[in-house]
């Protein structure tokens, strides 16, 4: 999955008119603090109007201004309502697309990485990202929301002989360890 830079710049523009709170600014303004090309965020802004994301007035006075409440809108909504479905693979979304599908050693590891990829945005709101957070903040609460939600039991994964990490770093650590020792974590 790469993420379009029409998303990106759309969720810079959303971070724009949430930092210009209730007020009506122009696309012109936001467009120059975010470094986006003018003629790109106007076609954004329609975007995110359409999709019911941003307020838009005409006018001197006019502009755009949030139409949502980032509490309740999570990154998966914004990445969805403006490039389509989440997903690393074609044969991930939907395995009808590829005959292999079936006898392919890979697409349940991409279905497995679509479950978690989506699960991790959709735990994220505009709200958290817009307070601001770090890489290892994110990380935190993938630790500690993310494997619920896609229905991954740690404990149970423990008591199967899969290293458990301790807290969010760990995770990290996990993933290196098992590139430094590849054989270690087989089930062989």
């Amino acid at each position: 999955m790469e993420l379009t830079r029409r998303c990106d710049y759309a969720c810079r523009i959303l971070r724009a008119a949430y930092n210009h709170r209730d007020q009506y600014v122009s696309i012109a303004e936001i467009a120059e603090e975010e470094d986006i090309p003018y003629a790109f965020a106007r076609t954004i802004q329609h975007d995110l109007a359409k999709a019911g994301y941003v307020h838009t007035t005409r006018g001197s006075r006019g502009g755009l201004k949030l139409a949502l409440d980032p509490n309740k809108v999570t990154i998966l909504d914004v990445l969805c309502a403006l490039q389509g479905p989440v997903t690393i693979s074609n044969c991930a979304a939907d395995p009808e697309t590829c005959t292999r599908s079936g006898r392919c050693a890979f697409n349940k590891v991409w279905q497995a990485a679509d479950e978690v990829l989506n699960a991790l945005f959709a735990s994220i709101t505009l709200q958290q990202v817009f307070d601001g957070g770090t890489k290892d903040d994110f990380l935190r609460y993938v630790h500690a929301n993310v494997a619920n939600a896609v229905g991954l039991d740690l404990k149970a994964l423990a008591a199967d002989g899969v290293k458990q990490p301790e807290d969010f770093m760990g995770i990290r650590s996990l993933a290196e360890d098992q590139m430094a020792h590849p054989g270690k974590f087989s089930n062989n």
